[in-house]
């Protein structure tokens, strides 16, 4: 599996800054998508390259006839949801789109959401971006078949982990960068904001749910030895 070109789906504020540099360090020869213009330029950095990591969406493999693999990381769609907002829309360095006034349960009721963000994870692992409400099952489908791993962004630490014994890579430590500043729990919106939210995002709450099941039977499926590295990788990640 070590000559399989890799490809990290990275779906927007999952942790997926902090997760490239794991991947850029154990891969010399990673390109990164927003550096690219075109598909012909694309096709020919895939001949070389160890792995691609960006925001692209599934089906990028076409691209090349090279063996290769799928990995991604998830996040539950209202943590997602509200960690987009503040670092888009209350980031005053975020110029483009900042908007002092603009509350969070406006947002989530602007149909311009559903077209920006709903269900944005389903899509980007359907490859149906413009489809906010694409099939459960052709996403469930995609992981289960085209993913050789999915990690959480909320066990990042152990994500980090499962990855680097999938790859053979020796485990280290990353810590969290590009982490949305002043971003409020999501106990502090209204209730009718949360019940949005999840309604909007049906497809993704299932999804993660199956993801969180098939992450937590990678830790169950760790030998002895695996879960005593596990550990100790974790006391000295949270030291």
């Amino acid at each position: 599996m070590t000559n399989k070109l890799l490809f990290y789906l990275h779906i927007p504020k999952t942790a997926g800054s902090s997760f490239t540099q794991t991947i850029t360090d154990n891969c010399p020869n990673t390109v990164h998508f927003h550096t690219l213009t075109d598909g012909i330029q694309l096709s020919e950095q895939l001949i070389d390259a160890d792995a691609l990591c960006g925001h692209f969406i599934y089906g990028i493999h076409h691209f090349t006839k090279r063996p290769y693999r799928y990995i991604t990381m998830l996040r539950h769609p209202l943590e997602r949801t509200l960690s987009h907002f503040y670092f888009k829309y209350k980031n005053p360095a975020y110029e483009v789109s900042y908007d002092k006034e603009l509350t969070f349960e406006e947002y989530v009721l602007n149909p311009y959401y559903d077209a920006e963000y709903c269900n944005l994870q389903a899509r980007m692992i359907t490859g149906e971006i413009n489809n906010p409400y694409p099939s459960f099952k052709k996403a469930r489908s995609h992981l289960d078949k085209h993913f050789a791993f999915v990690g959480l962004a909320e066990q990042y630490d152990i994500s980090l982990f499962l990855l680097a014994q999938i790859m053979n890579w020796k485990p280290q430590y990353y810590p969290k960068v590009n982490v949305t500043p002043n971003r409020p729990a999501y106990s502090t919106l209204s209730g009718d904001a949360i019940k949005n939210v999840i309604l909007k995002n049906e497809i993704d709450r299932k999804l993660y749910e199956h993801a969180c099941n098939r992450f937590n039977e990678s830790v169950l499926d760790l030998s002895s030895e695996q879960t005593n590295q596990l550990k100790a990788y974790l006391r000295a990640a949270r030291s």
